[in-house]
């Protein structure tokens, strides 16, 4: 083993000790870790595969993709010098570390594209959670300039116009101010558009300038009086569009240090006494009910076809002009009908956990199992697709919850995380003016809704505590587990326990269909436990009720 592996071992097995760490892998050191690269000679060079003492390595990691991804294979931390260019297809990369100093911009570009592909699960299945899809590079150089220069090329190439605003992109915000749900619309997105590009945060062309700078804690976005209530959302709008965003500095974090007098405060322990209690919870709906709204679905369900097959066959001719292609053949045709149909009743139990005699019903009441024959595959999924939304809509209307006796959510966890070390990138924190009021000395917001709604309550006397919620801290649902963002303790004629759901908009109607269920299910819990529950966009709102 080399220098490189031997520092490598060493550094693992310290960070193994650490409490954050221990018990996260249970394989030997010697398993996890391992190279595309053999010494000839003292120098290294990539396995081929073509001699036994690289054999298992080399199919492994170039061949056995499929073992490569399992959980239960031990390797994850691969050492190579070159076998990141093309050829090799692994989508679960999260990581690169280089080690040279990369001096073509082909090597980047094949270097990170192993890390730009959409990871998959341990079914196979492509995963397009952001919170997953995540790419770190550890480099001896800065990557920013190649990643603008690679935007650049991308906008010339393609006509993509990356960090351009575009007149119409508030047209689609929902001014929370209304009663019901109404987007701004065109004309007042044009309006909006006009206004920052007179107050210079955007050019001529919709980009975005260094005077649109929302990481300034006094900045200030100026807006048209009558829109000024809407600073927040616009800010988060416009945040999607600044490329420093999408590259994070992994050097500009901070450590949360826990304050120790205020866990100890009456007020914190009052209301961490009226949340804390956990619940569980049971399901009650009506099956007619889900196979009437079930079959309705499918009856509205996209007309199913047979599966095609379509070919093209190109000749390419060279001349001083260039390359040129030309469609010389090609057809379409249909797939003969599979001899051995799917047992579709088996795996929609599967997936739905449902009867099979419910099944039945929701298959045969819409009239529609013929296109099952059409195209198999096609009508299981999207058949599928629609009883696990019905399922979960009627599941969320009937849950219930009631309290666990003696089960509560358990404050020295945050207290042990808080020892082991607590970091967060610099540009998702807010810095605590008044310490006495909350957990931490910086609070994490997700998007500018929350920065503002953390340094309203931090300025606000009317809030005697607040603070984000522990990401531990959650609510279970049939949807998934749920984190509220808040809770606060007010005093104005009354002392209130509070906890409150920030988002841009009230109007729960513009939230993904998980996000509401999840809402839904959290404001149950919480009137089992008699704690006020709401959804806001701001502090005024929040006291407000």
């Amino acid at each position: 083993m080399g220098k490189i592996g031997q520092w490598f071992e060493e550094a693992y097995n310290e960070l193994m000790q650490k409490p954050l760490y221990k018990g996260l892998l249970s394989f030997p050191v010697e398993q996890v870790h391992n190279g595309y690269f053999s010494q000839d000679k003292g120098i290294a060079k990539d396995t081929s595969g073509k001699t036994k003492a690289d054999e298992d390595t080399y199919a492994l990691i170039m061949r056995d993709k499929e073992r490569l991804l399992s959980a239960d294979e031990p390797l994850r931390f691969i050492f190579s010098h070159s076998a990141l260019r093309e050829g090799w297809d692994n989508p679960n990369v999260f990581q690169i570390c280089t080690l040279n100093e990369t001096r073509s911009q082909d090597r980047k570009r094949q270097e990170i594209g192993r890390g730009l592909r959409l990871p998959v699960d341990e079914y196979g299945e492509r995963v397009f959670d952001p919170t997953v899809n995540r790419l770190t590079v550890v480099a001896n150089e800065s990557y920013d300039d190649f990643a603008r220069q690679l935007q650049s090329e991308y906008e010339e190439d393609y006509g993509i116009g990356f960090g351009r605003v575009d007149i119409t992109a508030f047209a689609k915000l929902a001014n929370p101010q209304a009663k019901q749900y109404t987007p701004l619309g065109k004309d007042v997105s044009k309006t909006l558009y006009e206004s920052l590009v007179n107050n210079g945060y955007l050019d001529g062309e919709g980009r975005v300038q260094d005077k649109f700078d929302p990481k300034n804690p006094h900045f200030v976005l100026a807006l048209p009086d009558e829109w000024a209530h809407m600073r927040s959302q616009i800010v988060d709008e416009l945040n999607k569009y600044v490329f420093k965003n999408r590259v994070v500095n992994s050097r500009d974090r901070r450590n949360l240090e826990l304050r120790k007098n205020v866990t100890l405060d009456p007020t914190f322990r009052a209301l961490w006494k009226k949340i804390s209690q956990k619940t569980r919870y049971r399901v009650t709906f009506d099956t007619d009910e889900l196979v009437k709204k079930t079959a309705k679905a499918i009856v509205e369900m996209p007309k199913i076809h047979k599966p095609r097959i379509t070919t093209a066959v190109y000749r390419q001719n060279m001349s001083k002009a260039g390359i040129e292609g030309e469609q010389i053949s090609g057809g379409v045709r249909d797939v003969a009908q599979p001899p051995v149909l799917p047992d579709i009743l088996a795996y929609l139990q599967n997936s739905t956990e449902l009867t099979r005699h419910t099944l039945v019903r929701i298959l045969k009441e819409p009239g529609r199992l013929g296109d099952f024959l059409l195209n198999p595959q096609v009508f299981i999924n999207q058949v599928s697709d629609i009883i696990q939304r019905e399922l979960h809509r009627v599941t969320v209307n009937g849950i219930e919850y009631e309290k666990i006796g003696g089960v509560v959510y358990e404050m020295h966890r945050m207290e042990e995380e808080s020892e082991r070390g607590i970091t967060h990138y610099l540009n998702n924190l807010y810095e605590v003016q008044n310490g006495d009021k909350t957990l931490f000395n910086y609070v994490e917001f997700d998007s500018d809704v929350e920065k503002e709604f953390a340094m309203a309550c931090d300025l606000d006397d009317r809030v005697k505590f607040y603070c984000k919620l522990p990401p531990q801290f959650k609510v279970d649902t049939p949807v998934g587990p749920y984190n509220p963002d808040w809770a606060l303790v007010t005093e104005n004629e009354e002392k209130l326990y509070l906890i409150r759901e920030t988002k841009s908009t009230r109007n729960l109607a513009e939230l993904r269909d998980k996000e509401k269920d999840k809402i839904a299910c959290g404001k149950k819990h919480f009137e089992a436990i008699g704690v006020d529950y709401d959804v806001v966009t701001t502090l005024e709102e929040a006291l407000s009720g």
